[in-house]
């Protein structure tokens, strides 16, 4: 969301500004496409008290905006302030009637969503509707069908600058599949979560059937130019995470395959279904590939607040192992619990030790590969 507001921002003052001014009242509300950007504006009209053309409580500078929804899903719009200290608020009304103004402005059309957070320098004044309605200066998402209307109501309280309009559409899709656990191996009841790895928002979940089949409805960003990673994953307390990363692109033929996720039972001790997290040589920085291992830990603890873990670490070196290489593995430990706590896991839950290079997978390693698995940290559940 920032990158798409930096190039944006960035961009607006070396365009034309598009005149908003006409636009203050809702019979002379601006058609606009949600298939394109719309903006940057100029600064809107100031309204000086409230009236039947300003909603507002604090009734400053409002625009209002029509349009037609192109497509079935979810309605996504980012509202982008020329000047990041602009405060936005908005208000969306699905179109009932012809007389949808006068409906608005007696009352009898009620809002769709209403928005009326504070500004929020930390997205640089951004506000409008997200997957979730995070972050908290934004609303949750809207279900839309094509050919439907809506009105967007705009103010800014301040006297300030124009903005910039994004729409974003989310396409529903449906993934099935079935939940196993692998000891015994039979169907397992348990909950389904689809999340957006770019954003890291989780934007549905669902509970398998007693047979362990679900059926969980997904909304997906297809358009060519934002093919964001998803993933389809399943937990239940006691159980390691089974997860399957998917493309955007990939999702209009996933109705067609259905998904089989296998659970593993947690016990104290060594796991070794869980990731072992890779490290670069001679140093205690783990490699980018491990990210997405370390965020699978992370999850898992963030889900089971029972949860203890020992992280063991361990270096590529010879045998008998040095003080260098015992330092370098503890090092390495200590970097991973550093990380998780600084995600929000609380540090007594997290045990560390160093066995340097005691304990390598390929003692007499013969390739990278081989001297990669050496490099690592091992997880260890204390307790359940």
């Amino acid at each position: 969301m920032i990158l798409t507001l930096i190039g944006i921002h960035n961009n607006s003052f070396s365009q034309e500004l598009i005149s908003i001014k006409n636009a203050s009242a809702c019979n002379s509300a601006i058609e606009i496409s949600t298939l394109t950007k719309f903006g940057p504006t100029s600064p809107p009209k100031e309204i000086k008290s409230k009236s039947n053309q300003n909603l507002f409580e604090r009734a400053q500078y409002p625009t209002w905006y029509k349009f037609k929804i192109e497509k079935d899903g979810i309605l996504l719009f980012d509202i982008i302030p020329i000047e990041q200290k602009d405060n936005y608020d908005f208000i969306l009304y699905k179109i009932e009637s012809a007389n949808y103004c006068s409906d608005i402005s007696n009352g009898k059309l009620e809002p769709i969503v209403s928005n009326m957070e504070r500004n929020d320098p930390a997205i640089y004044g951004m506000t409008g509707l997200s997957v979730t309605g995070i972050p908290e200066s934004y609303s949750k998402g809207v279900e839309v069908v094509k050919g439907d209307q809506y009105i967007l109501v705009l103010n800014n309280m301040y006297k300030g600058k124009g903005h910039t309009l994004v729409f974003k559409y989310l396409e529903n899709f449906i993934v099935s599949g079935t939940l196993y656990s692998v000891e015994p191996n039979e169907p397992i009841k348990a909950d389904v979560f689809w999340t957006n790895l770019r954003t890291k928002e989780t934007g549905s979940s669902i509970s398998s059937g007693k047979d362990g089949a679900f059926k969980l409805k997904v909304s997906v960003n297809t358009e060519a130019h934002r093919f964001p990673e998803y993933l389809l994953w399943g937990y239940i307390d006691e159980y390691y995470i089974a997860d399957t990363i998917i493309a955007s692109k990939d999702i209009p033929n996933l109705e067609k395959h259905p998904f089989n996720l296998k659970l593993y039972k947690l016990k104290k001790g060594n796991n070794n279904f869980l990731p072992k997290i890779l490290f670069e040589p001679n140093d205690k920085q783990f490699t980018p590939e491990s990210m997405r291992d370390l965020e699978r830990i992370l999850r898992l603890l963030q889900l089971d607040s029972n949860l203890e873990i020992i992280l063991e670490g361990h270096s590529n070196g010879f045998y008998p192992s040095t003080e260098v290489d015992k330092n370098l593995s503890e090092g390495r430990a200590e970097v991973v619990k550093k990380w998780l706590v600084e995600n929000g896991i609380e540090a007594t839950r997290l045990s560390i030790r160093g066995f340097g290079s005691e304990k390598m997978l390929f003692p007499m390693a013969q390739d990278e590969y081989e001297e990669s698995m050496n490099r690592r940290v091992e997880i260890f559940i204390s307790k359940i």
